[in-house]
Formats: structure tokens, sequence, C-alpha cells
């Protein structure tokens, strides 16, 4: 895929804003506790939860859920994680809570920064893409906003993101809907490549137990290899593959038609297709 639009990477300090910024989640399903748990471990104090079903892990944590008061002033942060089908009632609910001068962080997947500035007149918004590696602090977070915003609104941003792993902001709206077809939902297709090497493993006789140990051993150890090798995945495929070898009788079936890469495509480009159709709800 040829980008039209730069990507920058970013690396700043871990904090770019005080650790008494009163930030409000509102939604903290899997990847609102995510970010949650990465705040946190970064020292972030002052966090309120709104959250219909809040589960028993939510409210083991050191934070305010359903206040009865929300603090609201102009250096309110705002963070939408809710199910996008959902997000205009979730807004016409909790206008009151955001203040004139928030800076708003989406995560909803397909709606637009437009959509947002439409329900929330007036704020900054800003369209964030994670995935659900930050938990682990392991994620990889897709940033994009409206070229006036502020440089501080920007670092803001980038600190709360930073926290649960790294960050690229994308500078063509269009590209969130690309980057949430591949870094958003590729690691479904990743555990869901563990799961059928699990199979594969049991049907050439591994107990099932076993079976899930060496797939899962072996996925972490080549992403672990992959993290820390200058040489790209096409040459560390090459590296374990000999002529006429084990590998290389695999790598022919993956490889043939339709190959695992013929597959993935059509995989990311129905989860892109996803993305935009939720942005004409």
């Amino acid at each position: 895929m040829t980008l039209k639009e730069p990507l920058r990477f970013v690396c700043l300090k871990p904090r770019a804003m005080p650790n008494s910024t009163p930030i409000l989640l509102i939604g903290a399903g899997k990847m609102g506790q995510a970010m949650l748990l990465g705040w946190l471990a970064s020292d972030f104090l002052s966090i309120q939860v709104l959250e219909n079903f809040p589960s028993d892990t939510l409210k083991s944590l050191p934070v305010d859920i359903n206040p009865s008061t929300v603090t609201i002033n102009e250096n309110q942060i705002v963070i939408l994680a809710v199910k996008p089908q959902n997000y205009r009632d979730v807004l016409d609910e909790h206008q009151a809570n955001i203040h004139p001068n928030a800076m708003v962080i989406s995560i909803l997947a397909g709606i637009s920064v437009d959509a947002l500035r439409g329900a929330l007149p007036g704020r900054c918004i800003v369209r964030a893409m994670p995935n659900t590696p930050a938990t682990i602090g392991q994620g990889l977070t897709a940033l994009c906003a409206p070229q006036d915003i502020s440089d501080a609104h920007s670092n803001i941003a980038t600190s709360l993101m930073k926290a649960v792993g790294e960050v690229v902001w994308v500078e063509n709206e269009a590209m969130i809907d690309a980057v949430t077809a591949v870094s958003g939902s590729g690691p479904a297709y990743l555990f869901h490549f563990v799961e059928a090497l699990t199979v594969a493993a049991i049907n050439v006789g591994f107990a099932p137990d076993m079976a899930e140990t060496f797939a899962r051993k072996t996925i972490t150890g080549s992403a672990a290899l992959l993290e820390s090798s200058e040489e790209n995945a096409a040459q560390l495929r090459e590296n374990v593959t000999s002529k006429g070898g084990t590998t290389q009788a695999a790598l022919d079936v993956l490889m043939g038609e339709p190959s695992l890469q013929s597959i993935l495509l059509e995989a990311v480009k129905a989860a892109k297709k996803r993305s935009e159709e939720l942005s004409k709800i």
C-alpha cells in the first residue's frame, strides 16, 4: 500500500502533562481497561470512569467509577471508548460532563473527526486507534487530528497513548481505517493463527496442552526475534528455510493457491471496508 501522507513516529519524554490533569474515560471495555491500566502504571492519578456495566476488574482499580460529580474544567481530557454504534446516545447522555474546551480522544472505529465535531462542537477532537497489546504496555496507537490542533494538545494525546505503547501520528484521517484493519484488528489475526497451529499440532500427535504451549512459544519467540533483529521478516523466513527441507514443504502449501498472503489481504480489506461502513452509521 502506498501512503499518500507520511507517518510521523513520535518519541517524547514519558510525560508531557501533569499527572493531576483530570481524565474522564467514557466506556471501560477491554480496550478502555487496557488504557486505564497503562495510565495507572504511569501514575496518572485523577481518573474518573463512566461505565454502565463495570467489571470486577474495573471495580478493583483505584479509580472513581460513575462518580456523582464529574471533575469538569478547561484542562479536562475525555476519552471515548464506547461501541461506535452507540456513540450518539452516549454523548447525548454525557454532554453535561464534558467541558466546552475539553480535549476529546476517540478510539471509536469508523467515526470521523467531523462527525465527532458535530456531536461535540467547540472541543478539540483527536482520533486514536490503539490495539490490545496496550494491556501489557506493548500497544501501537495511531493518532490523527485536524491540522489546527495545538502543540499542547498534540503532546497530551501522545503522552497518554505512550503510556500503553508506541505512538504514530497519521496526517491523513483516511489512514485510520487502514490502521484499524492492520494493527487494530491485527492481534486477532495472530491469535487465530495460534489457534490454527495448535489444531495442526494436535493433528500430528501433540497432546492438546502441549500443542498450545508449542504454538504459543513458537509465535512469541519468533515475534521477539523479529523485534530484536535488523533483518526483515522475509529474510528471517529465508533463514529458517532450507531448499527441499521440511520448512520449504510447509511454505509451498502456505504460498500456494489460495496463499496465506492473498487470504490475509482479503481479510484486511474486509476489516477496512467495515471501518468505512461504520462512518456512515
